[in-house]
């Protein structure tokens, strides 16, 4: 998953892990959660809807 990941953002795959494993951190919740994901994800479809 994390090397599938890596090679769309060019990057390296230990690079995803870290960044995935800052958003834990950094929100104190769990990327296994379903309901973080549902969460996060309505967080970032709103971004994108703000104009820039």
């Amino acid at each position: 998953m994390a090397a599938d990941a890596a090679d769309r953002l060019f990057v390296h795959p230990n690079t995803v892990r870290y960044r995935l494993r800052r958003i834990e951190e950094l929100t104190g919740r769990s990327l296994s959660d379903p309901s973080t994901l549902a969460d996060l994800g309505a967080a970032l479809y709103s971004l994108r809807l703000l104009p820039s």
